[in-house]
């Protein structure tokens, strides 16, 4: 489900402790071309085992069908949202021309699945919206800096 709001293909509400920075994200979100879809991973971050000596391992395979820059999107929000991945690096990130939609749309599915994994009563973990309100945050003061 995550997925498809990401993409526009299915509208939710979200619980209200994250409506705040899903309203802003979907407000920034605007068409894209998805001419180079393949089966990408969306869940990369975290499922990448590394050991001394041995070939990286992915584990937990999430299948999507999608640009393979959304897969990239998807491990610079969670860097964005966990990791505190500096800000500077969105721009380098990617020199797809979509590529700050993507961000955006990887943001929108992760905030969807927090919100889902909440279900429709509940509340999101202590600090969560924070989170992101945070990378929302930094995406806008990116697009704004992109086009100003």
């Amino acid at each position: 489900m995550a997925d498809r709001v990401a993409w526009n293909e299915q509208d939710i509400d979200v619980i209200q402790d994250l409506a705040a920075p899903f309203s802003a994200l979907l407000e920034l979100r605007r068409p894209v071309k998805q001419d180079a879809v393949q089966l990408i991973h969306g869940d990369l971050t975290g499922n990448v085992l590394f050991a001394a000596d041995e070939v990286p391992a992915v584990i937990d395979f999430s299948p999507y069908w999608r640009p393979p820059v959304f897969a990239e999107a998807i491990v610079v929000a969670d860097g964005l949202l966990w990791f505190d991945l500096p800000s500077d690096l969105l721009t380098g990130s990617s020199d797809h021309p979509d590529w700050q939609q993507m961000l955006i749309r990887a943001l929108i599915f992760r905030l969807v699945a927090h919100s889902e994994s909440a279900g429709p009563l509940g509340r999101a973990q202590p600090g969560e919206p924070e989170r992101y309100i945070r990378a929302t945050d930094v995406v806008v003061r990116t697009l704004a800096s992109l086009q100003g």
